[in-house]
């Protein structure tokens, strides 16, 4: 029972299984310089610390990043930081390694999780200085890889560790080694889908809704970054989003570029110069284009929105055109995350997709022993299409956080392994790997370059264009398993999103030709960007709600009143067009709020389509009758050519005084009897008087 518990405790305290290796050599001439550094490590073991670190462990750098002979020297920077509330007095740091080689990709990714045992054998240790409360101290650690006796091609795990005065190790980092001696066999090819792609930063084609993107864009930034990075590999298939570059073209313009709430902002140089670079970069390459502003394909779908996944396809061409940049593919489609259920497929093929890139855990292969061919045929929505797997494991490695300390050169040493091992697994057998990292990728210049270059250089790679993976003859038996359950954009979301697609297309119907600052925002709403950020794309759907009713407001009527002179009369009705651009074809309705009061006819009630320009003013009359005094009310509605009301309204008050021109003529009248009677009178009184005088 006790030799029972000895074996079985070790593995629940470690999270896992130790891992599946090959059990490593007796090697007498390694005894010397480890046993004493061994037995303490085995002490230690029982030692380690639960819960957060006492002591980060960073790997700054492993030089050289994979190993081709024995005689080289691995050299591994970094530091130690003390994240404990009291001083250590002395740390010893000290290189773990392993002359047994990770079987499976499957062992490497529970090593990597932190599972299993750490390698057996240590080099020679390394004292750093006190150490206070979060502060840090640099180390270097050095090993001959003859020591190591590595006996074969493959991937070796090793880690860093850190034990106080007690012997007890407060931390410690896992990493791998790659070697692959001169001579081994086998390549992998793969092949790189670059994505560039950013949020939306504008709601309707005028507004920007913040100056993030000025910065992105900038020397140094993170979209700068990319493209500067990947510009000299000629086989690099880039992902694009139209309107990245569509908002980039924006911040050209010479007169500058709206900022919602801020100063007007004055033309971008950063994009400008952005923008010749990635023409440049692009000239000659292949490139992918995702619907405009890379909407959330499969939220759509599941809402029933798949005409708005062929708008945004459809735009694809004007906004690359306002770009000035050549038309890109949209053959090809990758869905955000790589997933996808029956029904986008249908959507995106209808859209005219033939090849479909999607996440390895939607397209899985059979084999559990190796890492399969990417490329598998599907009928879809009658049609023969591709479907590409990329692969999910090095998708996630990519997507880590390189922005913490030591998270590139991690990274970059898992990338070399996982593609070592799938080399390895049948080395006789080339195999190609596609790898798309995160959608909006923020990996820095460093890993960016790096990874593009080892993957060129490195012996068992070979960069490939996505192309030759769409001409390989045989397909894979993968199997597509449609993704299940609620994702990206909540259909609550989503339905707010359609009822202000149907106000867009109303006023954009008014247009001639038909055509608004508007239609691309509801393509801008449906970013796939706001899934995880549904309080941001909420407010950049509301932002777009008022500004598109703000324009409505600019086709408007100006009458308010109305003093009708009389029973019965013409009323002219002003209609203004006060939008800085666009020609409106409109119509007018208008109606009285009781009938019976006040009686209005005209070209309203026929809804005559009535051309205005921007800046322009027209005037209709309507023919209108009270039957009484008083003020009556009534309702004037401008009307788009399908004739449904595309704004607000407008209520007319009309005052009848009921005196018309009869009117008038009696009142006339009435005051010329009136002053002949007062006349008579006066003339009357004073001859009266003077026959008085005369008689007295």
């Amino acid at each position: 029972m006790k030799r029972l518990l000895a074996l079985v405790v070790p593995l629940v305290l470690t999270g896992g299984p130790a891992l599946a290796v090959t059990p490593p050599p007796h090697h007498p001439a390694s005894t010397t310089h480890t046993s004493h550094s061994t037995t303490a490590a085995r002490a230690s073991r029982d030692k380690q610390p639960t819960g957060k670190q006492l002591v980060g462990v960073v790997i700054d750098s492993v030089s050289p990043k994979y190993v081709r002979k024995p005689s080289e020297i691995l050299k591994l920077h970094g530091q130690v930081q003390n994240q404990a509330d009291s001083t250590f007095q002395r740390l010893t740091v000290r290189l773990r390694y392993s002359a047994s080689a990770v079987q499976s990709r499957g062992a490497l990714q529970m090593y990597a999780d932190g599972k299993g045992f750490d390698p057996g054998t240590v080099g020679a240790p390394k004292v750093v200085s006190a150490v206070q409360p979060g502060g840090q101290q640099s180390w270097a650690l050095s090993l001959p890889v003859s020591r190591m006796h590595l006996p074969k091609s493959g991937v070796y795990p090793i880690s860093v560790e850190v034990l106080n005065a007690a012997n007890t190790v407060v931390g410690k980092q896992r990493t791998f080694v790659t070697y692959f001696p001169a001579n081994s066999p086998g390549k992998t090819n793969v092949s790189w889908v670059w994505p560039v792609i950013d949020q939306p930063h504008r709601a309707d084609d005028s507004t920007f809704v913040d100056d993030k993107l000025e910065r992105l864009l900038n020397t140094g930034g993170r979209l700068d970054d990319l493209v500067t990075a990947a510009d000299p590999y000629k086989k690099v298939t880039w992902l694009l989003d139209p309107a990245l570059a569509d908002d980039a073209a924006q911040m050209t313009n010479k007169d500058g570029y709206t900022i919602k709430g801020t100063a007007q902002q004055p033309q971008s140089i950063a994009a400008g110069g952005w923008l010749n670079k990635l023409r440049g970069t692009l000239a000659n390459k292949r490139v992918i284009a995702t619907p405009y502003a890379d909407p959330d394909v499969m939220a759509l779908s599941r809402a029933g929105m798949a005409q708005h996944i062929r708008d945004s396809t459809d735009a694809v061409g004007f906004a690359l055109g306002r770009a000035k940049l050549l038309s890109e593919s949209t053959s090809v489609a990758v869905p955000p995350d790589g997933l996808a259920d029956q029904q986008t497929l249908t959507n995106l093929v209808k859209a005219g997709a033939r090849t479909i890139l999607l996440n390895s855990t939607v397209l899985p292969h059979p084999a559990q022993n190796y890492t399969a061919n990417p490329l598998a045929r599907k009928q879809v929505a009658g049609a023969n299409v591709k479907l590409v797997a990329y692969d999910d494991t090095i998708n996630k490695v990519l997507a880590t956080d390189t922005d913490e300390p030591g998270g590139v050169a991690l990274a970059e040493q898992r990338f070399l392994a996982e593609t070592a091992m799938v080399t390895n697994e049948l080395p006789f057998n080339p195999r190609t790997l596609v790898v798309v990292p995160p959608r909006r990728w923020n990996p820095g210049p460093i890993l960016a370059k790096d990874l593009l270059n080892l993957s060129a250089h490195a012996p068992w790679m070979r960069q490939v264009a996505l192309s030759t993976v769409e001409r390989q003859k045989k397909a894979e038996p993968r199997t597509f398993q449609p993704q299940k359950g609620q994702t990206g954009l909540p259909k609550r979301y989503l339905k707010q999103v359609k009822d202000l697609n149907g106000d867009v297309r109303r006023f954009t119907t008014i247009f001639q030709p038909q055509a608004s600052g508007f239609t691309l925002g509801i393509t801008r709403v449906e970013s796939s960007a706001w899934a995880d950020q549904t309080h941001s794309g909420s407010r950049l759907r509301q932002t777009l709600a008022n500004e598109l009713h703000s324009a409505e407001g600019k086709v408007k009527v100006l009458n308010d009143h109305w003093d009708l002179a009389g029973r019965s009369g013409q009323v002219p009705i002003t209609i203004s067009n006060e939008l800085e651009h666009g020609t409106v074809r409109i119509k007018l309705n208008a109606y009285s709020q009781n009938d019976t009061r006040l009686h209005v006819e005209g070209p309203g009630q026929k809804q005559s389509e009535i051309t205005l320009e921007a800046g322009h003013k027209e005037q209709v009359t309507l023919y209108m009758k009270a039957a009484a005094n008083g003020p009556a009310y009534v309702n004037i509605q401008l009307l788009a050519p399908d004739g449904e009301p595309f704004a607000e309204t407008r209520v007319l008050r009309v005052r009848a005084t009921g005196y018309g021109r009869t009117a008038l003529l009696i009142t006339g009248i009435s005051l010329a009897v009136l002053f002949v009677g007062v006349g008579y009178r006066v003339i009357r009184r004073r001859g009266d008087e003077a026959e008085d005088t005369t008689g007295g």
